[in-house]
């Protein structure tokens, strides 16, 4: 095995460990019901939570990373997984301790992304980076093609214990991970000056990749809402979702070689483009062919889109700067993920939800020359 499939391997291993981690809980919802705890108020504080804590770790994750290195990070953030998984499957009914361990695996979680990521922009060389997000972030969409059916199925069938112990497997598979990184390609805060925030957005490229993130998250983040856009045009959301998931992680499996051929900077504007133009386009489907055709579309922007602007953080700022350049994209992306599902259900409540996602993903429509134009200035080595 050659060093870049050696590291690869690694973080396809780390990206589907953490995301597996976090995505059986997404169904957390019918196992709380099972047990009795049925108020939607109190589901919506038990699901959100864990976002929340992840968004607000983000920031504080790079100064983390340079203080104590990624690797202890990630052992520590592996560790914090197993002890939240465990308690959230030994909380029982009671919403207190749920709600204090769902904050925990956010906490866990997002610290071990952050370090995972910063690792990755760190160690791996530029004229193959592209190719290396690509290849690894298709790990991030197996979980849900591949474990979420399966924890669905236990709870239908009445294995919710087994449901419920289940994140502790790949929280295993984390520190499995972050112990197999070598010492020597370790991080430590006496190697060298990690500036500053400040000193990020005073480079002329990271603001234009900061920017470019926020239009391309938020294009991702209308599948939070498209339950509401499917319920209204009479579709299935899922035949949506399941086709853009499958078709994004064919891309990321087999096309990855793409990403160290074309320019990197020259392709965000239109990834983010087309995933707001199929998402615009959904809002005028009426069948679920319509919805799958334009999930495939969807599919292979996103499928792009989202490793792109991970692997530019590497273009965009100096090696000193990566881990909190790392915590920056990662911020923003969970920022997006609570403001879309807000600003999507503000407009459809005076309007509707087709015209929520027009408005959205039009508006990032017009904006994507502009952005290209930026990254044309920004990006010249690029």
């Amino acid at each position: 095995m050659t060093s870049f499939q050696a590291l690869t391997a690694k973080f396809f291993t780390g990206n589907f460990a953490i995301m597996a981690f976090g995505d059986l809980y997404f169904i957390l919802a019918l196992y709380l019901q099972d047990m009795g705890i049925t108020d939607p108020r109190t589901l919506g504080w038990i699901l959100g939570i864990y976002f929340a804590a992840s968004a607000f770790t983000r920031p504080l994750s790079g100064f983390i990373i340079e203080k104590f290195s990624f690797r202890r990070v990630m052992l520590t953030a592996s560790l914090l997984c197993l002890a939240s998984g465990a308690g959230v499957a030994l909380a029982g009914t009671s919403v207190s301790l749920i709600l204090v361990f769902r904050a925990l695996t956010g906490f866990s979680s997002s610290l071990f992304l952050v370090g995972l990521t910063t690792y990755q922009a760190l160690v791996v060389p530029e004229e193959i980076r592209g190719s290396s997000f690509t290849l690894a972030s298709a790990g991030t969409i197996a979980p849900l093609i591949a474990i979420l059916p399966v924890a669905e199925w236990l709870l239908k069938n009445g294995h919710k214990y087994i449901y419920i112990w289940s994140p502790i497997l790949p929280a295993i598979l984390c520190l499995t991970v972050a112990a197999a990184i070598p010492p020597a390609d370790d991080l430590a805060l006496k190697k060298g000056n990690w500036g500053t925030y400040s000193e990020i957005f005073r480079i002329k490229a990271s603001r234009t990749l900061l920017t470019s993130v926020v239009l391309f998250a938020m294009t991702d983040a209308v599948i939070i809402s498209m339950a509401g856009l499917a319920m209204e045009r009479g579709v299935l959301a899922s035949s949506f979702i399941s086709s853009q998931a499958l078709t994004g992680l064919m891309v990321r499996l087999f096309g990855y070689r793409l990403m160290d051929r074309l320019p990197r900077s020259r392709l965000a504007a239109l990834c983010f483009s087309v995933t707001a133009l199929g998402s615009v386009a959904i809002t005028f489907v009426n069948s679920n062919g319509g919805m799958i055709f334009w999930g495939i579309v969807y599919g292979i922007a996103m499928g792009y889109g989202f490793p792109l602007h991970l692997s530019l953080i590497g273009d965009a700022v100096p090696e000193r700067l990566r881990p909190k350049g790392t915590s920056l994209v990662w911020f923003v992306m969970a920022g997006c993920y609570f403001i879309s599902p807000v600003l999507t259900g503000f407009i459809a409540r005076w309007l509707n939800f087709s015209w929520a996602f027009r408005i959205i993903c039009g508006t990032i429509i017009l904006c994507a020359p502009l952005m290209h134009k930026e990254f044309k200035k920004s990006f010249e080595r690029t």
